[in-house]
């Protein structure tokens, strides 16, 4: 009788394992559900990443971290949340589609229009005019814009221009992610 028992008891514990591990499951994967981009690197990973479009992914969890190529698509991982930045060169002017994407990071509340500059090989450091990404939780995209022209009427990207950086601060505990671009 003893062991009916014991029988009985062990069957109740396997049947609510399977029950919170079923639940976990379904969490995770409505969080994480629709992403097809890649995660985020694990806690402690280094060195720069070749990414499919040829450009250099920076490791910016060891301070502020450069991802330096002439490529026009550039990443960068860290504190869970992994940043895109490509640029469309010269001739696209100071125009950036950035995509943010995580499993555990709510985003929506980083505004790059007041996170990120654009820097120039000059020393001019220019906030942007508009970020134009709706909400997404977990996924965010959308167009990050600085302005044609400099203070002083120049171009802010003109053909003197030898590199620029556009700096992103603040986003996940990463204090700088830079990215640069030789136009």
């Amino acid at each position: 009788m003893k062991d009916q028992k014991q029988i009985g008891i062990v069957r109740r514990h396997r049947v609510w394992a399977a029950i919170a591990l079923a639940l976990t499951l379904s969490l995770v994967l409505a969080a994480c559900g629709g992403s097809n981009s890649a995660p985020a690197a694990p806690a402690g990973s280094s060195g720069p990443k070749q990414t499919a479009g040829g450009s250099v992914a920076a490791n910016p969890s060891e301070g502020a971290q450069q991802a330096k190529t002439s490529g026009s698509t550039q990443t960068s991982e860290g504190g869970a949340v992994t940043v895109e930045v490509t640029w469309g060169g010269r001739n696209a002017g100071p125009v950036f589609q950035v995509a943010m994407d995580t499993h555990s990071v709510d985003l929506d509340g980083y505004d790059l229009a007041k996170l990120a500059v654009l820097r120039t090989d000059n020393g001019q450091e220019v906030k942007p005019s508009s970020w134009d990404a709706p909400k997404g939780g977990h996924h965010r995209s959308g167009t990050l814009t600085f302005p044609a022209q400099a203070s002083d009427g120049s171009p802010l990207i003109g053909p003197n221009t030898r590199t620029i950086e556009l700096v992103i601060r603040g986003v996940a505990g990463v204090p700088e992610r830079v990215f640069r671009w030789t136009p």
